[in-house]
C-alpha cells in the first residue's frame, strides 16, 4: 500500500479501536467502527480495481481517494463529542480574548472588511486540497503525489488525533450574533457545518493545518502557486478567528503542527523512503 493508504487506514483504525475503548454509546461506537470499515474497503477497492482499469487509471484514483477519505476521521471524532467540558472551554475563551488583546491594532481591519469576505475566505478550506493536488498535477509533478499527502495528512491527522481531548464548542455557538450581521456567504458557510460538521472545534484546528500545509508543498514544489496558497491559507485563518468558527489559540497550533512537518521534512528528519513508499515488512503482505 502507499504511504498515504497506511495513514489513512492506521489512522481509522486506532479511532475504531478506541471508540470500544472510551466510554460511548454503543451506537457511536458502531457509527466509528463502520467508518473506519468502509475507508479500508475504499482502498482496497481502489487497489483491486487493477483487475478492471488499467494501471495509469487506477493509479490516478488511488492518487485522489485521500480527498474523499480525509472526511473519514473527521466524521469519526465528532462521534467522541459528547457535549463541551466546562474547564476546557472556559480556558479556551480566556486564552482567546488574551491572544485577541495582544493585537487590538487588528480590529480596525477587521471592521473594515466586509463580513461576506471573511465568510467566503473561509469557505475555501474546503476545496483548498484538491485544488493543490490539481496544481500539481497541471505543473506536470504528479510524481510528488505521496510527498504531497504526507505533509498534508500527517499535521491534519494529529489535529483530529488530539480533538477528542479537548471537547468544546466553536465561539459562533456560545456567542450570539445578530441577525443583521448574516450574509449570503454566512449563511452558506453555517448550513454547511450545519450538515457536515461535527458541531464542535478540531483542536488543534485541522483546516488551517491542512491549508497551510498545502501551501507549503506548493512553495517548494511550483513556487508562483505556493505564493497565492499561501495568502489563501493566510486568509482561511483570520477568517476562521473573524467568523468565530476556532480560538484563535487552535487556529495558531493548527498552523504550527504544519510548520513542524513541513519543517522536519525540509531538513531531511523524515527519511523519503518513508513518504515514498511502506516498510517492506508491511507491504510484503499487500
Amino acid at each position: 500500500m502507499r504511504t498515504s493508504e497506511w495513514i489513512q487506514a492506521g489512522f481509522a483504525t486506532i479511532l475504531a479501536v478506541a471508540a470500544w475503548i472510551r466510554p460511548l454509546p454503543a451506537g457511536r461506537r458502531r457509527i466509528v467502527t463502520l467508518l473506519a470499515v468502509l475507508a479500508l474497503l475504499a482502498i482496497a477497492a481502489a487497489r483491486s480495481s487493477q483487475r478492471v482499469f488499467d494501471p495509469y487509471s487506477v493509479s490516478v484514483l488511488r492518487d485522489w481517494l485521500p480527498v474523499v477519505l480525509m472526511l473519514v476521521p473527521y466524521w469519526q471524532t465528532g462521534q467522541f463529542f459528547m457535549g463541551p467540558n466546562e474547564k476546557i472551554q472556559s480556558w479556551l475563551i480566556k486564552t482567546d480574548r488574551s491572544l485577541l488583546n495582544v493585537v487590538p491594532h487588528l480590529g480596525g481591519a477587521f471592521d473594515r472588511l466586509t463580513r461576506g469576505s471573511i465568510e467566503w475566505a473561509y469557505m475555501f478550506c474546503y476545496p483548498l486540497v484538491p485544488l493543490g493536488l490539481g496544481v500539481l498535477y497541471a505543473a506536470g509533478l504528479r510524481q510528488y503525489t505521496s510527498t504531497y499527502w504526507f505533509l498534508v495528512l500527517v499535521p491534519t491527522y494529529v489535529c483530529y488525533g488530539i480533538t477528542p481531548f479537548v471537547p468544546a464548542l466553536p465561539p459562533r455557538s456560545i456567542h450570539a450574533e445578530p441577525k443583521a450581521a448574516a450574509n449570503k456567504g454566512r449563511v452558506l458557510n453555517l448550513w454547511l457545518l450545519k450538515y457536515g460538521s461535527i458541531h464542535a472545534i478540531s483542536f488543534p484546528s485541522a483546516h488551517v493545518a491542512s491549508a497551510l500545509a498545502v501551501s507549503l508543498v506548493l512553495l517548494h514544489f511550483v513556487p508562483i502557486a505556493g505564493v497565492v496558497f499561501l495568502v489563501v491559507a493566510f486568509a482561511i485563518a483570520v477568517a476562521a478567528v473573524v467568523g468565530g468558527y476556532h480560538y484563535a489559540i487552535d487556529v495558531l497550533l493548527g498552523a504550527a503542527m504544519a510548520l513542524i512537518v513541513a519543517a522536519a521534512w525540509f531538513s531531511h528528519l523524515i527519511p523519503s523512503t518513508l513518504i515514498t513508499a511502506p516498510a517492506m515488512a508491511l507491504a510484503a503482505g499487500f
